[in-house]
Formats: structure tokens, sequence, C-alpha cells
């Protein structure tokens, strides 16, 4: 039975005017496609905009379900039951709804990318049904994408003029002392000394651009946030100690499963403690956070150091940049990479003089493997 508050198309206007020849006139104009749904989840108007990136005339929802044949299966592949669609949701509730990452398919089979708003529309007071307004972002994706190689080969313009000098540096000691020890045909203990610091150095920043490496989707497995940041803390507790570190925890006990590489992340927080640990000479505290906000795992590694000066803080993560005596400026680098591009997360620096240095991490939850 229809419910007695549905909207029809004799109240689209002023509530007694029907639907006219106008007003679908404007409809059509708009280039975003618009549709509205009575409370029954029935369709009582399309625009042409929605008609040509869908392929549905309105007539086709007469005796089917729109849900069912233009939005029935997610990004990742799996049916979305009608009580589990974000606007059959919105309908109920009478609430606006932005949502930014989804599909909807067309006539033909395949399906495109949209962004979509949901906004009720409200007759005398009271809520008759909804206006979806969704966008094809297929173009967007696409420039997004082509703006983020170009980004991707200024970065590694940048890292192999940055590779070429940090690895000539140390290839000129290595060349010039093994010249000395040729000529002088003599055993320095001295010589090997450097010598091997200098190897060492070498592998240090191989190691360092290996980790810097895209990985395949096959290493993403499900693991607990939390578990791994414990994990880490552990590692790092004896430096810690052996400095007069504390390093305290702060979540509940839920799990918060993360579609992640396992160690990855592991190498994130070792960055980011091993940093912490560093800028605390005379001991200190090294707080770690773990909460859930707007739908992503929030993650804090906070120090009571005597903070980084912003000429510093401005250049942290550019390759080989570093305020340490031996440091590569590739843990940062590496670190920012493993969440910014790998786990599709943000990750955010704050730093006050003599109050400390705060590193969030933000990754998404809906990275969560929804397959299993």
């Amino acid at each position: 039975m229809p419910n007695e508050n549905s909207l029809t198309a004799n109240h689209l206007t002023n509530g007694t005017e029907p639907l006219t020849n106008v007003n679908q006139l404007i409809l059509d104009s708009v280039a975003e496609g618009i549709y509205g749904i009575d409370l029954d989840a029935k369709v009582i108007f399309w625009n042409k905009a929605a008609e040509r990136l869908t392929g549905y005339h309105i007539s086709d929802f007469r005796y089917h379900n729109l849900h069912e044949l233009i939005h029935h299966t997610d990004p990742h592949g799996k049916h979305v039951p009608l009580h589990h669609c974000p606007v059959y949701h919105a309908l109920n509730s009478g609430e606006s709804m932005f949502v930014k990452d989804d599909i909807f398919w067309h006539k033909s089979g395949s399906s495109f990318p949209v962004e979509y708003t949901v906004q009720p529309i409200m007759v005398d007071g009271h809520h008759a049904g909804s206006v979806i307004t969704f966008r094809d972002m297929t173009e967007k994706l696409k420039t997004d994408e082509i703006i983020q190689q170009w980004e991707k080969l200024s970065v590694v313009g940048q890292m192999a003029a940055g590779i070429a000098h940090e690895i000539r540096n140390p290839i000129t000691t290595l060349k010039g002392f093994l010249k000395l020890m040729h000529a002088k045909n003599e055993y320095n203990p001295e010589y090997y000394q450097i010598m091997d610091s200098e190897f060492d150095r070498i592998e240090s920043i191989i190691q360092e651009l290996l980790t810097f490496s895209k990985p395949q989707s096959s290493y993403y497995e499900n693991h607990d946030i939390k578990e791994l940041v414990q994990q880490v803390v552990q590692l790092m507790q004896p430096q810690a100690i052996f400095k007069n570190i504390s390093i305290n925890t702060a979540w509940d006990e839920s799990t918060l499963p993360i579609w992640c590489i396992e160690h990855q992340l592991k190498q994130v927080f070792i960055n980011l403690i091993k940093n912490a640990i560093e800028a605390l000479d005379d001991g200190g505290e090294i707080r770690i956070d773990v909460v859930v906000q707007e739908g992503e795992a929030v993650i804090r590694v906070k120090d009571n150091g005597l903070g980084i000066p912003p000429e510093v803080l401005a250049k942290m993560g550019e390759p080989f940049y570093s305020t340490k005596e031996k440091g590569t400026g590739l843990g940062l680098m590496v670190t920012f990479n493993i969440i910014r591009n790998n786990h599709n997360g943000h990750i955010y620096v704050e730093s006050k003089t003599n109050e400390g240095t705060t590193f969030t991490i933000k990754l998404p939850l809906e990275n969560v493997n929804t397959s299993r």
C-alpha cells in the first residue's frame, strides 16, 4: 500500500500543480543526472542527463526497481541489497547525504564511477521523498590519474638526481682509498673501517629505495591496526628504556582491521617511533593513540621533545633531506609513500618548539576487505 506521504507528480511544485513542461525543460538542461523518488522508492521524475548516463528511460522503472537496475553492485563486485543502499537510508531518514566514491550501472551492463548527493523533498512541512543528483566521474578520475603520473615522474626525476649524488659520494671515497692502498701496497685497518662505513651507507640507501617500490595487491591482508602498533611498541621498548623514555599507548580493546601490507605499516610505526626516540635526548614520553573518527582509523604518535623548526618542518618527507649527521632523508619519504600511495591514507605532522611533535596517520576503513 503506498505511503500516505508519498510524493507524486502532482506535488512537484506548489503542492497542487503537476510537473510542467517548463520544469522538465529546466531539469533536462542540467548536465548532472537528476531524479526524484517518493517514499515508496518509486521514480517520479528523471532528467535527460540521467537517461543519457544510465541508458534507462523513466518508463523502464514502471515495473522494475531502480536500485536493482543501476545500483545493484558495489565497486568491489559485491551485491548491494536495498537495505544497505545509502540512498535508501537517506530516503527513510529524511537526511541529506553526499557519497563520493560509488558506481552506477548502465543499461548495457557496464558500470561508471559516480559521486552523488541525496536531498529530502519537503511538501507542506512533511518529508515526501528524495532528489538525487549524480555526476559521472570517469573523466575526472582519468585526469587525476594523469596528474598523479606527472607528479610521480617529477618525484622520480628529483630522486634520480638525489640518488646519483648520494651514491656518488661514497663511491668516490671508496675509489680514492682503493687507489691509495694500491699505490702504497700496504694494509691499513683505518682505511678498511672507512670503506666499510661507505658500503653500509650505499646499502642503506638501496634498501630504503626498495621499500619505496609499489607492492602487488597479493600482499594486502586484513590486520588489526592496534595489534600492529603494539608489536612495534614492544620491539622499540628496549631502545626507549635505554634513553629513559616511556612509550604509552591509549586505545580500547576492540579490534580495528585494516586492509593493508603488514610489514609496511610496521615499518611506518618503526620509523615514527625511532624518530621520536631520537628527538628525546634527555628522556621523555612518547604517546600513541588509536581511535576511529569519521570512518577512518586515526593513529597519532606524539613526543614531548624540543619540536621541529618551521623551516625544517616544511621540507620533511623530501628525498635526501635530513637533519641527522648520517641520515639519508629517505625514512620519512618512504613513510609518506606507504601511507599515501600504498594505503590511500593521509599523514600530517605538527610541531611546536619546546612542546614536541605529533605525527597523525589516517587510514580509510573502507580499505577493509569485505569479501571474506
